[in-house]
């Protein structure tokens, strides 16, 4: 009996591998259809070609689900450990069976549908239907291999560095097709967008609004996202529901996540999903209705630039689908876009775990109710230094503009406009203001909240706020003799502050190194080359106004410095270097001067 179970397996397996094989070719020569026929202007001719293609590889999509149930030797199981794809391969097959029908029984209505909704008839919708399916059937098939990926012997680091790259380089890709342009766009000017889209700077070299159609602007929206959130977080997050997740992949999303427990992974990966989500959609909405109305000539312009720019402001990406960003009068003093996209900024810098352990945290339990729903210290650090940076940067700002680029505005006006560049100078990139007309202290200011960003495990970049906050109490209580740091009734380890101190070190040498490689290509002032690295590698995305006259030289160093920045300089130097092993010898102790 057990035997025959085995063959049973076996052949099924055999006829699975034949069987995904043939889906894989076919989806990558229809991979390459879709390319053709939505990134390429071609003949009427050609475009049919590619949809009976399309509709040829649908019905084979779904008699090879079908036929990979019935050869199954436990098809509960199989449908189960595959419930993705037949989450999708039920509907299809209900659509293809009932849309037939449908047409038989009621051909005027079935044509009138197809009229409004602007289709070439049944064919037009099944083609659309197809396109759709192939797409997911094809990112069901890349999380197969992602999957793989994670269950090798790869350090965590590199392949966490390694999925930026892929993505920044597809996006690339997707960008030079000539439909996604309004007249072309150099292959550095993709790659340089792509990468600021992806690593979340906001550091543009053509203007998004002009340079790029809808579809462009289409994918460097996907580009946010993905970057925002991380590409493992996403193909993880997508894994929960194709199946149970490996120990090894535990492992990876608990060093990527920072989390100490592996049953935390599950549920920390659902949070982060949904709470990204959520905020998105509701910054959306609250910007649907907050927009003026002579901005937009069309409802759907409208919605689209509200989940463009609550996506972008959430990932602190700083991209905007205005020429002049957020600085025009009728966006720069409108209250409500003001709040709105200030407070998304705010919720993406925090990072996810502070906002879950927000949400869930009772200050007002007692017992064991409060022991269990409680801030933890890095959440206590995080929304200390979050609060003390923003009124501080503030008052300074507005105390040194004020005769300057906040003249002409009413007080209020002021106030907002300093509150806003105190929010989103740490890490978004937005601007209600002409960066490069501030002054020199005021440029200093803006250098010093770029540098320290936004917080861990946010969407955006920097040496982050718990480091520099970690290093100034470390000082302070060093000064004072004492032997522990202490916050909320936590001791922090020495351990810790030892990483915070790698993290600035490393920082400042790649930031140092940046600014000396792009000073020798560009003509500009030092002050504006090191505003622009800074901003690189804190992925801020304001600029003095050089960005567009820099040299290609130049652009990629500031390439490197954005994917530099947004996956920290500390992790670069654990991906290029080896763990060293433990040591068996203790020698004795010897001190050095410092200081």
């Amino acid at each position: 009996m057990f035997s025959t179970l085995q063959q049973s397996h076996a052949r099924f397996a055999r006829s699975s591998r034949r069987i995904n094989t043939i889906l894989a070719v076919l989806g990558v020569w229809v991979l390459l259809g879709l390319v053709l026929e939505y990134g390429f202007h071609l003949p009427t001719g050609w475009v049919r070609v590619l949809e009976t293609l399309d509709l040829l590889i649908l019905l084979l999509f779904v008699a090879a689900q079908i036929g990979k149930v019935l050869r199954s030797p436990d098809r509960r199981e199989y449908i189960l450990e595959h419930r993705l794809e037949y989450a999708l391969t039920i509907p299809l097959l209900a659509v293809l069976v009932l849309v037939p029908v449908a047409v038989w029984i009621f051909p005027d209505t079935v044509a009138e549908l197809a009229r409004q909704w602007h289709l070439r008839g049944l064919s037009s919708l099944l083609i659309l239907l197809a396109q759709i399916v192939i797409v997911l059937s094809l990112f069901f098939g890349a999380l197969r291999v992602s999957r793989r990926l994670t269950r090798m012997h790869i350090q965590p680091a590199r392949l966490f560095i390694a999925s930026f790259v892929l993505v920044i380089v597809l996006g690339a890709l997707a960008l030079l097709l000539p439909r996604a342009t309004t007249q072309g766009i150099t292959g550095i000017d993709a790659l340089f967008t792509s990468a600021s889209a992806v690593c979340v700077t906001g550091l543009i070299t053509v203007d998004t609004p002009t340079a790029f159609t809808r579809l462009g602007q289409v994918i460097i929206l996907l580009l946010i996202q993905i970057g925002g959130l991380g590409l493992m977080t996403f193909t993880t997050f997508f894994a929960l529901f194709s199946g149970r997740l490996s120990i090894k992949e535990r492992v990876l999303m608990q060093d990527l996540l920072s989390r100490e427990n592996l049953g935390e992974i599950r549920r920390t990966l659902l949070q982060i999903v949904g709470v990204t989500l959520l905020i998105e959609a509701a910054g959306a909405v609250l910007l649907f209705v907050s927009w003026d109305d002579a901005l937009f000539p069309s409802t759907g312009q409208r919605i689209f630039s509200s989940v463009f720019h609550s996506v972008s402001a959430f990932c602190n990406a700083g991209f905007s689908l205005f020429g002049d960003n957020l600085a025009g009068r009728a966006v720069a003093m409108n209250v409500q876009v003001n709040i709105t996209i200030a407070g998304l900024i705010v919720l993406g810098g925090l990072g996810f775990i502070t906002i879950v352990n927000l949400a869930g945290a009772r200050p007002w339990a007692r017992g064991s109710h409060r022991l269990h729903h409680r801030l933890t210290a890095q959440s206590r650090i995080v929304l200390a230094s979050t609060g003390i940076l923003i009124v501080a940067a503030a008052t300074l700002f507005f105390a040194l503009e004020y005769h300057n680029t906040l003249a002409g505005l009413r007080w209020w006006e002021k106030i907002m406009a300093a509150v806003f560049q105190s929010i989103t100078t740490r890490t978004a990139g937005f601007n209600t203001i002409d960066t490069g007309a501030i002054a020199v202290p005021s440029t200093l200011l803006f250098l010093f909240l770029m540098f320290i960003g936004a917080s861990p495990g946010s969407t955006g970049g920097g040496i982050k706020t718990t480091t520099a906050a970690l290093l100034l109490l470390a000082g302070i209580h060093y000064i004072r003799g004492k032997k522990d740091i202490e916050i909320g009734h936590r001791t922090i380890p020495w351990s810790t502050v030892d990483r915070a101190s790698a993290v600035l070190f490393f920082s400042l040498v790649i930031l140092a190194l940046s600014v000396f490689l792009v000073s020798m290509f560009e003509p500009f002032a030092l002050i504006d080359i090191l505003f622009e690295c800074v901003s690189a590698m804190g992925t801020v995305g304001l600029s003095r106004g050089i960005t567009f006259a820099l040299a290609d030289t130049s652009k990629i160093i500031l390439i490197f410095t954005m994917l530099i920045g947004r996956v920290g300089a500390l992790t670069l130097m654990m991906a290029l270097t080896r763990r060293a092993p433990l040591s068996r010898v203790d020698y004795p102790t010897e001190q050095i001067m410092v200081g």
